[in-house]
C-alpha cells in the first residue's frame, strides 16, 4: 500500500499539522510506503527538521513542482493571485493518483476529485489549524467531498457532525499533531528582548474582511513605538503580507530596527509557536492561533473591526477570552485591564482548550496513523477513534 502526503503551499505554516502522521505511520507499519509531497524547499526543510524526532520513521521525500512556464511567471502573478497550487497538482496528477490515499492540510486539493485518475484515491483532510471562525474550515460545506476529515478534539467533532458537513462515519478526531512536531524548537519561555518588560505579541488574520490589521494595525504599532515600557512581538498570520496588490497588506517601515519590537511576517518562528510561548499577552481578531497560544492560558485581547450588528452573540467563540475592544485608543489601559480581568477569563481559556483538542496516553501522530492505517485498508473509521 503507498499512502502520500501532500504539502503544497507558498509558506510553510501546514507543515506540522501533517507531517507527524506521515512519520508514525512509516514507523508504525513499515511494509506502507509513505511519500511526503513537497512543492516548495522551505516546506521540505520544515519536514526533514521535524522528521528528526522520529528517529525510526521510514519516509521518502519527493519535490514536485509546476510547469517550467508557471513557475516561471508565479512570482509575478502571485502577488494578486495563488494560481501555482493548483498548477503544481495539475502537472502531477498522475503521480498523485498512483497513490492508495492522499492525506492533505487544505481544501485546494479538492480539486483532485475532477480528474477520472483520481476517482480510487482516498482522500483524507487534516485542516491546519483550530479556530471558530465560520468562514473558515471546518465550518465549510465542501468538508463533506472529502472521504474522511481529521479533526483536533471534540469541537470540531461536533461542528462537523451538527451541521451535518460530513457523514456520521466521515470524521475521526486525530488530536493536533502540531503540539508535538514543535515540541523541541520552542522553548516554554524563549527570551528576545534585553529587558524584563511585558511582551504583546499582536497576531492578526490575514484576510482583510476578519482583520484588524486594515484598521488598527498601525496605531496598535505605534503604541509600541513609542511606548519602550513593553515589547511587541509583531507575527500576523503570514498570508497577511501575500499578495500585495490583491487583498495584501504592506508594512510601514518605521517600525523596523527597534530594540522592543520584533516584525516578523513568515519565519520558522511565527509558525512554530516559539513566538506563542514567548508572549505575556496576546492581541489578536480571529486567527485560529489564539488557541495555541493557550496551551498556556495567558491575558487576551481582542479587537473587533467588524461592520455592527444587531446580534448580540460574539462572532467569534474566542471573544470570551479577553476583553474586546473596537480601537486603539488608550492600549495601556487596555493592557492593565486584559492583566487585572485574567483570573475571570483563565477557566474559560482553560475549559476551551481541552474542549478543541483532544490530548491523552497516545499521541496525535500515533492516534492520527492508526486511524489512517485503517481507514486506508477498510474504508472505515473505528467508533472508538470518535
Amino acid at each position: 500500500m503507498r499512502i502520500g502526503f501532500l504539502l503544497n503551499h507558498y509558506d510553510s505554516h501546514q507543515v506540522p499539522h501533517l507531517v507527524p502522521f506521515a512519520f508514525k505511520l512509516s514507523e508504525l507499519y513499515p511494509d506502507i510506503e509513505v511519500v511526503i509531497l513537497s512543492s516548495t524547499l522551505e516546506q521540505k526543510d520544515f519536514a526533514k527538521d521535524i522528521a528528526a524526532h522520529y528517529p525510526d520513521q521510514r519516509c521518502h521525500f519527493r519535490t514536485i513542482s509546476a510547469s517550467p512556464l508557471i513557475e516561471l511567471v508565479d512570482p509575478i502573478l502571485s502577488q494578486w493571485f495563488f494560481i501555482r497550487k493548483s498548477a503544481v497538482i495539475r502537472k502531477n496528477i498522475s503521480l498523485l493518483s498512483t497513490f492508495d490515499s492522499l492525506i492533505v492540510p487544505e481544501l485546494t486539493s479538492l480539486v483532485l476529485k475532477k480528474y477520472d485518475s483520481f476517482r480510487d484515491v482516498k482522500l483524507i483532510f487534516t485542516g491546519h489549524g483550530a479556530g471558530d471562525n465560520e468562514n473558515f474550515p471546518p465550518f465549510d460545506k465542501r468538508l463533506g467531498e472529502f472521504d474522511l476529515c481529521l479533526v483536533p478534539g471534540k469541537k470540531y467533532a461536533e461542528i462537523v457532525t451538527r451541521r451535518e458537513l460530513v457523514t456520521p462515519t466521515g470524521y475521526a478526531i486525530s488530536g493536533y499533531p502540531k503540539f508535538e512536531a514543535v515540541a523541541s524548537f520552542s522553548k516554554d519561555r524563549p527570551q528576545f528582548f534585553n529587558n524584563s518588560n511585558p511582551t504583546v505579541i499582536y497576531n492578526p488574520h490575514h484576510h482583510p474582511n476578519h482583520s484588524s490589521w486594515p484598521r488598527l494595525g498601525e496605531k496598535i504599532l505605534d503604541f509600541f513605538y513609542t511606548n519602550k515600557s513593553y515589547n511587541l512581538i509583531f507575527a500576523p498570520h503570514v498570508l497577511l503580507f501575500k499578495r500585495k496588490m490583491g487583498r495584501g497588506s504592506s508594512l510601514p517601515k518605521p517600525y523596523q530596527n527597534q530594540d522592543n519590537i520584533i516584525l516578523d511576517l513568515g519565519s520558522r518562528a511565527s509558525v512554530d509557536m516559539t513566538y506563542m510561548n514567548a508572549a505575556d499577552i496576546y492581541f489578536g481578531d480571529s486567527s485560529s492561533q489564539i488557541y495555541e497560544f493557550l496551551r498556556r492560558p495567558r491575558p487576551c485581547v481582542f479587537f473587533d473591526t467588524l461592520p455592527p450588528r444587531s446580534d448580540a452573540e460574539l462572532p467569534y467563540f474566542n471573544w470570551n477570552f479577553g476583553p474586546v475592544v473596537k480601537n486603539a485608543e488608550n492600549l495601556e489601559e487596555t493592557i492593565a485591564l486584559a492583566l487585572s480581568t485574567h483570573n475571570k477569563f483563565s477557566p474559560i481559556q482553560k475549559k476551551s482548550f481541552d474542549h478543541t483538542f483532544e490530548i491523552g496516553a497516545i499521541t496525535a501522530a500515533e492516534r492520527g496513523a492508526r486511524i489512517i492505517e485503517a481507514f486506508a485498508r477498510t474504508g472505515t473509521v473505528d467508533p472508538q477513534w470518535q
